[in-house]
């Protein structure tokens, strides 16, 4: 028989809840550390957003220089390029815009630390709505500029940020929305400007990305979703706000290899540019130690019936018959690396110098291995796993079980795996990666294997210790075995058998089969005094790692 009902100390209460905050905290598994990898991702990309706005001013100078130099010539591109710049410009204004009214709606003032070239400073604090709660658009701005991703207090949020870009479940309405139907309308835009038959009769693929229009696939939800859903239904906001600041990068992306493909149409036979600058091109700035770095320079406004020198690192190199320099170094130890040359061509007959510095980043390797759900895997069934390995593309990184009682398979999705896993123990995950026409090994993570817990019986929502109506029982006289607090999807437990009996009735425990209670178990709880108990026992199931439990359940009449 179950066991006697015992109120809860508030001590257990306490208990019982930490525990759910716990799970809580487990089943979304973001630490300080993701929190902190997501600030430092998303000031990263901001200071290379910078770096973009000034490539294109120096684009857009060059155009000022040509229409200078020959207008005749230049004109029609110019005004082409104005337009992809109009465009441009307005999208991003309204993704910035979004990005700072998100600010100003999760917190009323920004704060961060200011730090001069002594390394001194101070607190700075600014507000971000005015007295009547209308948002400050510009003091965000300047929040976000001076102070980066450090000033959101509520870095993992996720509410905010679901209700002001995604808006409702059943019907999407958010800031994401309007966003996703201007890309849609600038792509439009701006292929239209490169279809006008008087500017080119070439067919002209812009590298757009900024791919809004498809359908992603949501491991949480196990189906394909919309781009706004699968970017910021239930993201936490340090994440939406970079995902801001990467679609601001591809509009900039976007825009400069517009401007580029116009200013390339310009006849350059005919045009005489005034300047030359060294272009490096490097194959990558993040290597894996035991790598090589790659690097190709080339000169703007190169002609390539004519060779050019270079002194790379110390080396001497001349131009191929493709117009480049192929300039390579191997990846030893680790840390930034930098590269010192100069490019020497002949001008007006006269042997000129451009020098250029560029750098990259050699890293140790490393291998990432991060749980959809919780930090365990369980044993019977599919435990989703993402593997990557930063640098390496995801069809190139090989994870492997090398130890323990587990296998691994690929799942839909760039990265996404299963592990099945068939007792409880420990698994060894190998991760190695294709990198420079070879495999390499890149760590290993030990994993724990768990058995599946013990399901729960109910009747209804109601469970053991429960004091409940006869109505509210008879009204819903069907068992169930449940997973509580149990982050993964399992079918449906069948109940096969179980015992029945009410306290102080005086008649022999019935039995039943399936999991619904009889007319006669019905009609004992229909004569029932308060207080008296229910007791259901004797049931067994089954969970998908084959262990059988034995349940039970004791509810007290009211």
């Amino acid at each position: 028989m179950g066991a006697t009902n015992c109120p809860e100390t508030p001590r257990q209460k306490m208990i019982a809840m930490m525990y759910l905050v716990y799970t809580a905290l487990l089943a979304l598994n973001v630490s300080v550390e993701i929190l902190n990898g997501f600030v430092t991702v998303g000031d990263a990309m901001n200071e290379s957003n910078k770096n973009i706005e000034f490539q294109l001013s120096e684009a857009y100078n060059l155009f000022n220089e040509a229409m200078a130099n020959d207008s005749t010539k230049t004109v029609k591109y110019y005004e082409a390029a104005m337009q992809v710049k109009a465009y441009s410009d307005s999208l991003k204004t309204m993704i910035d815009n979004a990005r700072y009214g998100f600010l100003c709606k999760m917190q009323k003032e920004a704060k961060w630390e200011i730090h001069n070239a002594n390394g001194k400073g101070g607190k700075r604090t600014i507000q971000l709505r005015d007295n009547s709660d209308n948002f400050i658009l510009e003091n965000a701005r300047i929040a976000l500029d001076s102070g980066g991703l450090v000033v959101v207090d509520k870095k993992d949020n996720t509410d905010i940020g679901t209700q002001y870009f995604y808006g409702l479940k059943d019907k999407p309405d958010g800031k994401a929305i309007d966003i996703k139907n201007a890309i849609i309308a600038y792509k439009e835009n701006v292929a239209a400007i490169f279809r006008d038959t008087n500017l080119t009769h070439d067919t002209v693929n812009i590298n757009f990305g900024l791919d809004v229009e498809s359908e992603f696939y949501s491991e949480h939800e196990k189906r394909m979703v919309s781009w706004e859903r699968y970017n910021f239904d239930g993201a936490i906001a340090v994440a939406d706000l970079v995902c801001m600041s990467r679609l601001k990068s591809e509009v900039m992306n976007a825009e400069y290899d517009a401007i580029k493909k116009l200013f390339g149409m310009i006849g350059k036979e005919d045009f005489k540019f005034d300047q030359i600058t060294a272009i490096c091109r490097p194959s990558a700035t993040y290597i894996i130690s035991g790598g090589r770095y790659e690097l190709k320079v080339n000169v703007g406004a190169y002609d390539s019936r004519r060779v050019f020198r270079a002194v790379i690192n110390g080396q001497n190199f001349q131009s191929g018959p493709d117009g480049t320099i192929t300039y390579t170094a191997g990846a030893v130890g680790e840390g930034q690396r930098t590269v010192r040359g100069t490019v020497y061509m002949m001008k007006d007959g006269v042997e000129e110098a451009y020098p250029f510095d560029e750098s990259y980043f050699v890293a140790a390797p490393v291998a990432v291995a991060e749980l959809t759900k919780m930090n365990v895997v369980y044993a019977g069934i599919d435990n989703p796993i993402s593997v990557s390995v930063p640098g390496v593309a995801s069809r190139d990184v090989i994870p492997t079980i090398t130890s323990g009682n587990a296998t691994i398979t690929k799942a839909p999705g760039d990265g996404n795996y299963i592990i099945r896993a068939t007792k409880p123990g420990k698994l060894t995950l190998s991760v190695s990666a294709k990198v420079d026409k070879g495999t390499k090994h890149m760590g290993t993570k030990e994993i724990r294997i768990k058995k599946i817990p013990k399901p729960v019986l109910k009747i209804a929502n109601f469970k053991t210790g429960d004091q409940v109506s006869k109505v509210e029982v008879t009204a819903n006289a069907m068992l169930r075995a449940v997973m509580e607090d149990f982050d993964f999807q399992l079918p449906p437990l069948k109940i096969s058998s179980f015992s029945f009996n009410v306290s102080g009735s005086g008649a022999l425990e019935l039995t039943g089969s399936g999991n619904r209670l009889t007319p006669e178990m019905i009609s004992r709880i229909n004569s029932a005094k308060p207080r008296q108990k229910i007791y259901i026992d004797n049931v067994r199931v089954t969970t998908p790692d084959g262990v059988t439990h034995t349940l039970d359940l004791t509810l007290r009449i009211k």
